[in-house]
């Protein structure tokens, strides 16, 4: 073989190498249109791996995990986000809108974006203390969790993780960590009747006119300060909402249409 036909090959050889190379680094070629399912984490761990596995995700999603890139991924490529190891820390610094580390400035471009996400119940270290943190921290930290909530975020258990995010089940908490309740303050001494006082009261209380009343609703309506929602008497209340509302020492008043 002359020197010419041996350059010849080399190159035909080169070519079939990069060739393959670009076909393997084009995960959308094969993904058949897919929606992209991307899995953001903090640590890879045993249950963040099952998620991105999951052959029944798989079947409608391009799943994917932004560590493995090292967090250099367009959020654009992805339809859903689900967060694992949700940290007080990285909690605190996506209600407050200050993200100083990748994830954290992931996950919030993905609430800002419209993005659905999703946060397993059992990820969410908050979920911890709750038997061993003063009630007014504990409250402090909660109404940061409520505001994520508020902003779209769904909080549900490992075990529905699945079905919630393939819309065949609602979000349920998981029964181990329950969002903990205030502690009911001491009542003030009650002045005497008069319109103020009157006028005060009734700021606490708003009526809600919707045919459904849900967790969000509540949980709005308690970041703004109110105790009692008033209802049509056919409004229907979700289990959620009414859990939310034992959780926050509000009462829902059914009134009549």
């Amino acid at each position: 073989m002359d020197h010419n036909a041996i350059v010849e090959e080399i190159l035909r050889r080169v070519a079939e190498k990069i060739s393959e190379a670009e076909g393997s680094c084009a995960p959308c070629a094969d993904s058949g249109g897919k929606p992209g399912l991307l899995i953001l984490t903090q640590d890879h761990g045993a249950v963040c791996h099952a998620t991105l596995e999951s052959e029944a995700l798989k079947a409608r999603y391009r799943t994917d995990c932004a560590l493995m890139h090292h967090y250099d991924v367009e959020l654009d490529d992805y339809e859903a986000v689900v967060l694992f190891n949700l940290s007080c820390d990285a909690m605190a610094a996506l209600a407050s809108g200050a993200c100083d580390s990748a994830y954290t400035r992931l996950a919030s471009k993905a609430i800002l974006s419209g993005k659905k996400v999703y946060v397993p119940t059992e990820e969410v270290e908050l979920y911890q203390y709750r038997e061993t943190a003063p009630a007014a921290y504990y409250n402090m930290m909660q109404q940061k969790l409520d505001l994520l909530v508020a902003s779209g975020v769904v909080i549900c258990a490992q075990a529905s993780l699945e079905q919630v995010i393939l819309g065949s089940a609602s979000p349920v908490p998981a029964a181990a960590a329950p969002v903990r309740a205030a502690a009911p303050a001491e009542p003030a001494p009650a002045p005497a009747a008069s319109a103020p006082a009157a006028a005060c009261c009734e700021e606490r209380a708003v009526r809600v006119n919707k045919r459904v009343l849900t967790e969000k609703d509540l949980i709005e309506a308690n970041m703004s300060g109110v105790t009692e929602v008033h209802i049509g008497g056919k409004t229907i209340v979700t289990a959620l909402a009414k859990d939310a509302a034992k959780d926050r020492g509000m009462t829902i008043v059914r009134d009549e249409d």
